[in-house]
């Protein structure tokens, strides 16, 4: 009789025990974040944020038909949430029978069934309580197929822009198409190639599954006419924006003091007297601030983020507020004068004093030039003169600083501008010297060496004149954009002496008739801080580079 009771009372845990894993089953089903939370906490390590819970909320079970478009700030978990941990569920609930992952690069998509794949390999708990598994000893890379319990799930993966038309598993036509950060970050800056990217997404990715298929659109938005952007819009989307900063301070004055100590070059206590400043106006600097997540980043944390990247990254990457073309891209130029001590920062006052800026013999130390040349070779447009040929001189002070000190910015045939770069480097002492050859390297360099080659006849001594070959392949305003955080927080200096033409085409960026001065200056920019190799320029020029 004791053991009947004994055996009657094992047998109600154990079913007790069922029933608790069935509601824990089921509880999981409805609530993908309870799902990320047991089973991915390694993903979980700061509280989840409002936009996290209403992606959560918006994942509705044995949901068909769904076109979901979010755009959530760069570093924010989306990718892990949407491509990561939905799909992963989707499979342990049988949800989906074909899913198909696309992201801007074959690699990038790549990546993304990588990690899906890492999980279901080493995730314990997660294998244990679903038994998902792969039937094979070696998944592929951009195909494979996922069990769990009696049903199964392929998985591909493809690049933007690729065709796909016709893809099957069996019977099934994709249930689910995800797109994670599928837009090119330069790509959509050209009218033309948004409306290729566009036409691609409507013609071919909304038409490879059925009408019941699944579309979750998930970035940050590159461009005010990207295709996130007007999916955002889009009535037949869910959609959703979310940025880092929900509110600015209410005390922006505070903050700009705070800024001119943290970005005081010349002031080598800066951080500890900026932290200082935080802390003794703390409650004024934080009055009507909010951000979206908090525990991962504060507001104090984001405006030294705002200044490091610059507002135009920050404001597309933290904001989803891409900055339109219309307007200049640099707030603030930073100036410095020549005195009889040596340069003064206008700023701060600050002396740079001769000694530290030329030897004994009254020659300039870490002296750089760049040449941005004009072939004439592209006919004027009507309306507008040619481009203008550049030349920028500039010293690299003992913080690694970039003091833009001449510039020659002409427009001039090249016998011209190839002279001036001599007569430059005869008052500059150039350590380096870069040359953009970007089309039409064969006929810019021969010339150079020529006239090296007159002048060293005529002064009977070898110039001393390191060049470097410069051959951009990123788009210009791209690159230019790069300058921003380091023009307007003082790592970019510039002469008071400089040219009108000149600083009147930094000061219009990018919506200005000319931009050879600020293309000159980003290539000055990289000269100074190694990001381009030495051209010898008296070997064979015509041949292989």
């Amino acid at each position: 009789m004791a053991q009947d009771l004994e055996d009657q009372s094992l047998q109600g845990d154990q079913q007790a025990g069922r029933d608790l894993e069935n509601l824990w089953y089921w509880r999981c089903a409805s609530d993908v974040e309870l799902f990320a939370m047991a089973y991915f906490p390694h993903y979980c390590q700061f509280d989840f944020n409002e936009f996290h819970t209403d992606l959560f909320k918006s994942m509705g079970f044995m949901e068909r038909a769904v076109r979901r478009a979010r755009a959530a700030p760069r570093g924010y978990a989306k990718s892990t949430i949407a491509a990561l941990i939905k799909p992963i569920h989707d499979v342990c609930y049988g949800l989906e029978k074909y899913v198909v992952v696309v992201s801007n690069t074959q690699d990038q998509a790549n990546q993304k069934l990588r990690d899906i794949r890492s999980e279901v390999l080493t995730n314990i708990n997660l294998v244990h309580d679903y038994g998902i598994s792969f039937h094979t000893k070696k998944p592929g890379e951009t195909q494979y197929t996922l069990h769990c319990n009696n049903h199964s799930c392929l998985f591909t993966s493809y690049g933007a822009g690729v065709e796909i038309r016709g893809i099957r598993f069996g019977a099934d036509r994709p249930t689910k198409v995800i797109l994670d950060d599928s837009e090119h970050s330069e790509e959509v800056l050209n009218e033309a190639l948004r409306k290729k990217y566009e036409d691609w997404y409507f013609q071919v990715i909304s038409q490879i599954g059925t009408k019941e298929t699944n579309i979750d659109f998930i970035g940050t938005v590159l461009h005010r006419e990207s295709l996130l952007m007007r999916l955002l819009k889009n009535p037949a989307y869910d959609g959703a924006v979310y940025k880092s900063v929900i509110s600015w301070s209410e005390r922006q004055d505070l903050w700009d003091k705070w800024t001119l100590i943290y970005t005081d070059l010349d002031n080598k206590n800066r951080l500890a007297e900026a932290q200082a400043f935080y802390d003794s106006n703390k409650t004024s600097m934080l009055q009507g601030t909010k951000v979206l997540w908090a525990d991962k980043e504060t507001y104090l944390d984001l405006m030294k983020e705002l200044i490091e990247k610059g507002k135009r990254a920050f404001m597309k990457e933290k904001q989803n507020e891409p900055l339109g073309g219309d307007e200049a891209l640099f707030e603030r130029l930073h100036w410095y004068r020549e005195t009889g001590e040596g340069l003064v920062i206008e700023s701060t006052g600050a002396l740079l004093p001769w000694k530290e800026l030329k030897d004994p013999h009254g020659r300039w130390l870490n002296a750089y030039g760049c040449l941005d040349p004009a072939t004439g070779q592209t006919k004027a447009r009507a309306g507008k003169l040619g481009d203008f040929s550049c030349i920028l001189s500039g010293l690299k002070d003992i913080k690694g600083r970039l003091l833009v000190h001449k510039d020659w910015t002409k427009r001039a045939a090249p016998t011209k501008y190839i002279t001036e770069v001599f007569e430059q480097h005869m008052i500059m002492n150039f350590q380096k010297f870069g040359v953009e050859t970007n089309l039409y390297r064969n006929l810019l360099l021969p010339n150079i060496i020529t006239e090296r080659k007159r002048r060293e006849q005529e002064a009977k001594r070898v110039i001393q004149l390191p060049f470097y070959d410069i051959e951009n392949v990123d788009n210009k305003e791209k690159r230019i954009y790069t300058l921003e955080p380091k023009v307007t927080h003082g790592w970019v200096l510039f002469n008071r002496a400089l040219s009108q033409e000149f600083v009147g085409q930094l000061e219009a960026f990018p919506h200005g008739d000319h931009d050879d001065g600020p293309d000159t200056l980003e290539m000055l920019w990289g000269l100074v801080n190694n990001r381009y190799k030495a051209s010898s320029l008296s070997v064979d020029v015509m041949g292989n580079r």
